[in-house]
């Protein structure tokens, strides 16, 4: 999967670097910002979704460009606004200083600010436009604003320090901040190809798990892992009083239900057989990453 991953990369980055040349920005330094944001590296396991949404559709790469690097925009701004001291605070991303740290507090709000608003110009001047990539990017607005991830983030912050939060409520929370991009990326591209309802309602609770597996992954890595290896601060979640499903399981029940998330996920999309294969794949490698 990791050689899969890297392949994914090196598409995605040749559309980045093609949506840049042709829609370049010459104010400094918002442009250096923007171009800091973006393309600091980092999984892009967001729009490497949109393409294998497109690879199950039978669609190629190309089609789904503008999807994928529309959701990479919308990630990378919400990692640059999460990072700034109003937030939560982190002065490492990726192994390199954040934007407001680079760039300045002001310029890197402006930076994410910009990179919302371009993923949207991304996805609108589309050249495949049609209902089907209305309906997509509709579907994106609605999981990446204020009922979706946005949503999830105020009620990150907002209960810092909160006492007696329940499994449930953060697995609700993990759904909202880390599960809806998710589902947007993946299903957002399934509905710009034309999938069918029931491949779409199929899709999105695996995307949920997905999502679940990926935040509570990163909440035991933040707890077991080193600076050098994740490339960012540990311990952040406790700096800051947030409450994980790893506050409360512990991190040996934390990883008998990821692997319970996985069977499930897995048991979601397996009767699409060959078509859901990657997924399959994607959603055990990002498990293993604990081992």
């Amino acid at each position: 999967m990791q050689e899969a991953l890297e392949k994914y990369k090196v598409v995605f980055e040749r559309h980045l670097c093609e949506w840049f040349e042709k829609n370049p920005c010459n104010i400094s330094p918002i442009s250096d910002a923007v171009k800091y944001g973006i393309k600091n590296g980092g999984k892009r396991i967001r729009p490497i979704l949109c393409y294998m949404a497109g690879e199950f559709c039978g669609k190629s790469y190309d089609f789904m460009a503008s999807t994928a690097v529309g959701i990479e925009m919308i990630h990378s701004y919400s990692l640059i606004h999460d990072d700034l001291p109003c937030m939560d605070d982190d002065s490492l991303r990726r192994g390199k200083p954040t934007s407001h740290i680079v760039f300045g507090e002001g310029m890197a709000v402006l930076s994410g600010d910009a990179l919302l608003n371009m993923a949207f110009e991304a996805m609108l001047s589309d050249s495949t436009f049609d209902e089907n990539t209305l309906a997509a990017i509709r579907y994106i607005a609605k999981n990446s604003g204020i009922n979706g991830m946005i949503g999830g983030q105020c009620i990150d912050l907002s209960n810092e320090n909160k006492s007696g939060y329940t499994l449930e409520e953060i697995k609700n929370l993990n759904r909202l901040k880390t599960s809806c991009l998710l589902k947007s990326a993946l299903v957002g591209g399934l509905i710009k190809c034309g999938a069918q309802q029931t491949e779409i309602e199929d899709m999105e609770n695996f995307a949920t798990k997905l999502g679940e597996i990926f935040q509570i992954v990163d909440d035991i890595l933040d707890k077991t892992s080193t600076i050098e290896t994740l490339g960012k601060e540990i311990n952040k979640d406790a700096a800051n009083g947030k409450k994980t499903v790893v506050d409360i399981l512990g991190i040996d029940k934390s990883r008998g239900y990821i692997e319970e998330l996985e069977r499930l996920a897995v048991n979601d999309i397996a009767k699409y057989g060959k078509r859901a294969q990657n997924l399959i794949d994607l959603c055990r490698y990002l498990t293993q990453r604990l081992y």
